[in-house]
């Protein structure tokens, strides 16, 4: 039944593009629906949401507007081809650096609008979309780092409010902050994935169809939820930590174009190892061309090469031997570990801890507020 529903939804949005065709005069470039319906994450509620372009602004009338469609709502959205270019063009281009941080913050909306263009269906072609599409198509690694960007900056946000509503006691506003902090998390390894559909609602439909082998959803779901509240700042302190993980693993995996399947586990060790070694869980996690930045907020920014990131993000409680065994295994996959001996394992963990970004035992990130 409800899929019958979300089919009629889509006729009647093709049925009001082959109205709009009809009556072309020309102004009209091009056709197309998109939106969770498109991207296969939709459901019965969802509307069918048309998108007409225009050549020329004045052509174009109301920038949206709503139709009924044989009892189904269709909404149409109108833009120009410069808007397109524009939106396109920032996204395929951006390239993250130290000094422009913010402008992930200006993304949103073009980022939205290019992957709901990347999972469209076209009713009305012409050059120029399909110019479009092709160039996303083309781009899809560059925009997929946007996009696990996109999450980790929005995780920047969240955090301030999780970590004063932890210091505080206050739980039940750090469970109701905790919950975007692990939406969030989850639309990093959606789009590590390939999945890049904008909208944090669908996150877990989106790791439902993207099964990544040894994720914990059953972690996942408590974090996000906020079911953890009943075991106290402790658990708060593992939610910031499993909230860094999963933006560390989506930035290092994804950019090397490896599945996320190969990270050999999500979550630190129930009884860690006598000589653990752990990452400091207030670095926010983000990925440039040269290399992992972290940053915290106010405090300190430094640059990692791909290595030394992969190393320190496997500091999750394991010892120093299974560091050196865990990059072993994953230069199997991935090309920057190709050459990382032993030795090398060794003297990147003693450069991390000289750097105070490993210890030997576990940072808090509460008490560092």
């Amino acid at each position: 039944m409800a899929r019958s529903i979300i089919e009629e939804k889509m006729e009647a949005a093709r049925k009001l593009a082959r109205v709009l065709s009809d009556s072309n005069d020309g102004s009209i470039d091009s056709i197309y629906i998109a939106g969770s319906l498109t991207a296969g994450l939709g459901n019965p509620t969802s509307d069918a949401d048309l998108f007409v372009l225009y050549a020329k602004e004045a052509a174009m009338g109301d920038d949206v507007s709503q139709y009924n469609v044989d009892g189904h709502r269709v909404d149409v959205e109108r833009y120009t081809l410069a808007f397109v270019e524009e939106a396109v063009g920032a996204i395929t281009s951006f390239r993250l650096q130290r000094d422009n941080l913010t402008d992930l913050h200006k993304l949103p909306s073009k980022l939205d609008f290019v992957c709901r263009l990347y999972t469209s269906e076209t009713l009305l072609s012409s050059p120029a979309l399909e110019g479009f599409k092709q160039r996303i198509v083309a781009c899809i690694g560059d925009i997929r780092q946007v996009a696990v960007n996109y999450s980790a900056i929005a995780i920047n946000g969240h955090l301030e409010d999780f970590l004063g509503a932890s210091v505080d006691g206050d739980l039940e506003t750090a469970a109701l902050v905790g919950q975007d902090l692990t939406a969030y998390a989850g639309k990093a390894v959606a789009a590590a994935s390939g999945d890049l559909y904008y909208s944090k609602k669908w996150v877990y439909k989106q790791l439902a169809r993207n099964p990544v082998e040894g994720f914990p959803t059953d972690t996942f779901t408590d974090f996000q939820r906020g079911t953890w509240t009943g075991r106290g700042p402790e658990a708060a302190e593992e939610l910031i930590f499993f909230v860094q993980t999963c933006i560390a693993v989506s930035q290092l995996l994804s950019r090397q174009g490896v599945p996320l399947d190969v990270w050999p586990a999500w979550t630190a060790p129930s009884v860690p190892a006598a000589d653990g070694l752990w990452r400091n869980p207030s670095y926010n996690v983000l990925g440039q061309s040269d290399g992992i930045l972290l940053h915290w907020e106010l405090r300190r920014q430094l640059m990692l090469r791909d290595p030394a990131a992969f190393v320190w993000a496997l500091c999750d409680g394991r010892g120093t031997q299974a560091v050196v065994e865990a990059v072993a295994r994953l230069a199997e996959h991935v090309p920057a570990l190709k050459t990382m001996t032993a030795e090398r394992v060794e003297k990147l963990l003693q450069s991390l801890r000289e750097r105070d970004l490993v210890r030997a035992e576990p940072f808090s990130a509460l008490s560092a507020i």
